[in-house]
């Protein structure tokens, strides 16, 4: 993922040069907002780098004011926007646990109306949206009934979410969503806070989330969404996911 408090462009730059197959693209402020689309898109290009659709995580979007909710909207619909003449064909969009004073069914109801709207925008760009787990939506009967309410939407599983919520999460949602599961996030913490921390750091046993990965198939995306000025942890995580996916430690 491009650090969204750096120059978008120079992400990429630094992306590529490392050799990585795909960017997970953010349109976060202050770096990743507003950018030259002209400029990003040749980017890619000529970077040959590959790109997932990331929207931002921190919107009030299932507020009670009408007024915000229909700003947030707004937002997203720039978000597919831009994805669309980037050529990105998937998106990611989080659950949303702002909402004041509200029940967890009055949220899940708010999240459902939520994804309706913007799955509607991505069906008409031809872009894949897809669901990642976070509270509320961290329990997977709960998060069940959300797909079966939009019923388009793919599945996106953060690792580093489930590890908050139970050790045995990540094996339930695959269990339950193997099928539907289309991309990946990787990053380690100790349990009680989403650290976005280097692979080995925390208490997730990464050795067991690949043979889980394996298990059940899947072999697709896996961003490395791992948090820190220094890059290296990013290139060391690298390094130990690649290990353990083919099998040498």
């Amino acid at each position: 993922m491009n650090d969204p408090t750096l120059p978008l462009t120079k992400e990429l730059e630094w992306i590529s040069s490392h050799s990585f197959d795909f960017v997970d693209l953010t349109l976060e402020p202050p770096g990743a907002y507003g950018v030259n689309l002209r400029e990003v898109k040749r980017k890619l290009k000529d970077t040959g780098l590959e790109a997932v659709g990331h929207t931002n995580p921190f919107l009030p979007a299932i507020h009670p004011l009408e007024s915000i909710r229909k700003t947030c909207l707004k937002e997203f619909e720039r978000c597919v926007k831009v994805f669309r003449r980037l050529n990105i064909t998937l998106m990611n969009i989080h659950p949303y646990d702002y909402g004041l004073h509200m029940t967890l069914e009055e949220k899940v109801k708010a999240n459902v109306e939520l994804l309706n709207h913007v799955h509607d925008m991505c069906v008409e760009s031809n872009i894949t949206l897809m669901l990642e787990n976070g509270k509320p939506l961290d329990d997977p009967e709960v998060f069940q009934s959300v797909l079966d309410r939009v019923p388009g939407v793919m599945v996106h599983l953060d690792l580093g979410h489930a590890n908050l919520a139970s050790k045995n999460l990540a094996e339930a949602f695959f269990k339950r969503f193997k099928d539907r599961i289309i991309h990946v996030h990787a990053s380690d913490n100790k349990g009680d806070r989403d650290d976005h921390l280097p692979l080995g750091c925390g208490n997730i046993d990464w050795g067991g989330m690949v043979r889980l990965m394996k298990s059940h198939g899947y072999d697709g995306t896996i961003t490395l969404e791992i948090f820190s000025k220094e890059r290296d942890y990013v290139l060391t995580s690298r390094r130990i996911l690649e290990r353990l996916w083919r099998g040498t430690v």
